[in-house]
């Protein structure tokens, strides 16, 4: 398990390393994530749907995964009274939300095998109903950070959110494995054989995508704020995951499985927002780096520890 964790960490490391050689460049994180969000990670969604048997009851996963990503924007909210403005948004922004399809989802399966997917996708389903989109039209609406947004006549509004939502290739994925499994429709053989190469690549493409975002703020200002998000989230993760070990109606193994996913750092599109919001690409990328390793040691050590194993 500890070779395991070293080669995730290795893959995030590495293509860091790389853009400071020079052999990649700033941008280049872009191409890695248009392959993890456009073709890795579905495949990845669809395999694990094809795979594994569909238990309806996993549909408490969804609503679990909803109010793990929601509340804590709220509370945040609040909490963050005071700070200025963007900072705000900041910590709302990335103290909320669970990276669960780009991060857990390949860690996961590479500590407890593929069938340990599935209780992912589900919970990442709920999750994904807020961070894809919800969170930036809280957060802006709440922070009153968009005037143009607000002037818009309320369709124009509602056609926008729609857009968010269904633009991500993933978001739309998981509704489709969604109604696959409400229908029991199964994924044909054939299709399953195309995608696997692409979902077996999932784990390399978003640990290099941590790594090539990766850069250092120099503003001491940038680092305070990254500390309270970790604060946030330290705090949020062992209270959604003491509530998925106690009052989640599964087996053991299921539930280290939500206590796994609960301590997944920064989503993708936390990153993406913080950066349309506030204009700080380079404290966005950095803390998901930051989050993503101190969760790949926290969920390692978490694995050795539980007995769902």
């Amino acid at each position: 398990m500890i070779f395991q964790s070293g080669a995730l960490l290795l893959a995030i490391i590495a293509p860091y390393a790389l853009k400071h050689l020079h052999i990649f460049g700033e941008r280049d994180y872009k191409v890695a994530q248009g392959l993890v969000f456009n073709l890795t990670l579905p495949c990845a969604i669809i395999l694990s749907f094809a795979t594994n048997k569909h238990d309806m009851r996993m549909l408490w996963i969804v609503l679990f995964g909803f109010f793990a990503c929601a509340i804590p924007l709220f509370i945040v909210y609040f909490g963050s009274r005071g700070d200025e403005r963007n900072y705000r948004a900041f910590q709302m922004l990335n103290a909320s939300g669970l990276n669960l399809g780009a991060f857990c989802l390949p860690v996961v399966q590479t500590f407890m095998g593929a069938s340990a997917g599935l209780p992912i996708i589900m919970l990442d389903i709920g999750n994904a109903t807020v961070a894809t989109a919800g969170s930036l039209t809280i957060t802006r609406t709440l922070l009153k950070m968009d005037d143009n947004f607000k002037s818009l006549p309320l369709s124009l509004r509602l056609r926008n959110i729609a857009h968010d939502f269904l633009g991500s290739i993933s978001f739309d994925i998981y509704m489709l494995m969604l109604v696959f499994m409400f229908l029991h429709i199964t994924i044909p053989q054939p299709i399953v054989t195309l995608i696997t190469p692409f979902a077996n690549a999932n784990a390399f493409c978003a640990m290099a995508m941590i790594g090539l975002m990766m850069e250092i703020p120099d503003n001491r200002k940038d680092r305070l704020e990254l500390l309270k998000v970790i604060g946030w989230r330290a705090v949020f993760g062992v209270i959604i995951a003491v509530a998925a070990w106690f009052l989640l109606p599964f087996d053991m193994r299921i539930r280290e499985i939500i206590v796994l996913g609960a301590f997944a750092p920064i989503t993708i599109f936390s990153t993406k927002f913080t950066d349309s919001l506030t204009g700080n690409a380079k404290l966005a990328g950095f803390s998901l780096t930051v989050t993503a390793i101190i969760s790949l040691v926290v969920m390692t050590v978490l694995h050795a520890l539980l007995p769902g194993a």
